[in-house]
């Protein structure tokens, strides 16, 4: 159905998926007494596969992954399903890895361009507003804990903070921050973002964890419409501020970030002391974007942002 497909690099769980990968994916659609016709490699990367695989009336995606639990996505998925949002449609998963030596979940395919390849900035804007009110509604749904539930589906206990730290950390962002920013001033950001009380959230909410252009599906016609907001991050319980800062990163384009606030308060303006936070996780997260995947012109940039920034607070 599918031929083997070659992987780039030194990868071996990733070369492994793809060399088998036609296998793999009718084992994974059997039990659904599918009769494919075809099935197309869409996407691949050093933590995701996707596959379309198609009959006569219908098209599914198993998307499956040789590095990530996709424990979060899956809990996205479900707890977010039949609340009039626009996610994938989701059919079936397994995260146990006793079929196959990864976990996958299947879903339905769904039609679109992520928006990163639309130019218009009027449509950007326009699709923009719509996954701003989506994420208003989805910020209204409790999650369990915060972070990520294990494959199994439980949560620990533990604090936001402490869920941003480490967060951070798997980025290499603390140990960054000391180097580019100097000690002193370093200190002084990590004072007035994750550890200060601003910051702290004491209901998690369920968040996408990594909203961004790229990240949201579309269809155009006269209009934008979106069709799905896909990939979630590891964070999908949390503060809805955090989804809201990854939103209006400032490598963004500006009709993104103007259209997702616009779209997000258009049920109600935030809180005063919301915008004081908000101003804080934004600072938080666009320090830690550049570090993480900032040029040397950004980086070299950074520290007279952080200081301008932390001169505003």
């Amino acid at each position: 159905m599918l031929a083997p497909v070659e992987g780039e690099g030194g990868d071996q769980p990733r070369r492994r998926v793809l060399g088998q990968l036609g296998e793999y994916v009718a084992m994974i659609v059997r039990p659904l007494n599918l009769r494919p016709r075809s099935a197309t490699l869409l996407s691949e990367d050093a933590t995701r596969v996707e596959v379309r695989v198609s009959t006569d009336t219908t098209h599914i995606v198993v998307a499956l992954s040789p590095e990530n639990d996709m424990a979060a996505e899956l809990y996205l998925l479900r707890v977010l399903s039949g609340r009039h949002l626009p996610i994938p449609r989701l059919i079936a998963a397994d995260l146990s890895c006793a079929l196959l030596p990864f976990p996958y979940i299947i879903h339905g395919h769904v039609a679109g361009s992520p928006l990163s390849t639309i130019e218009d900035t009027a449509l950007v804007r326009v699709a923009a507003r719509q996954i701003g009110r989506a994420m208003r509604h989805a910020h209204q749904v409790n999650a369990p804990g915060f972070g990520r539930p294990t494959p199994a589906g439980r949560w620990t206990t533990r604090a936001w903070n402490g869920v941003l730290s480490d967060w951070l950390g798997r980025r290499g962002v603390r140990s960054q921050a000391g180097e580019v920013l100097g000690e002193a001033l370093a200190s002084a950001f990590w004072a007035a973002t994750v550890e200060h009380a601003a910051l702290e959230c004491a209901e998690p909410c369920v968040i996408h964890g990594a909203i961004a252009p790229a990240h949201a599906l579309v269809t155009v016609s006269s209009a934008a419409h979106v069709e799905a907001l896909i990939r979630p991050g590891e964070i999908v319980g949390g503060d809805p501020l955090f989804d809201l800062a990854l939103a209006t990163l400032p490598r963004y384009p500006a009709a993104f970030q103007q259209g997702i606030y616009e779209g997000y308060s258009a049920a109600g303006p935030l809180g005063k002391h919301q915008h004081v936070s908000l101003q804080r996780m934004r600072l938080l997260l666009h320090a830690a974007d550049t570090l993480s995947n900032g040029d040397a012109i950004a980086l070299a940039r950074l520290p007279e942002i952080v200081i301008d920034a932390l001169g505003q607070l």
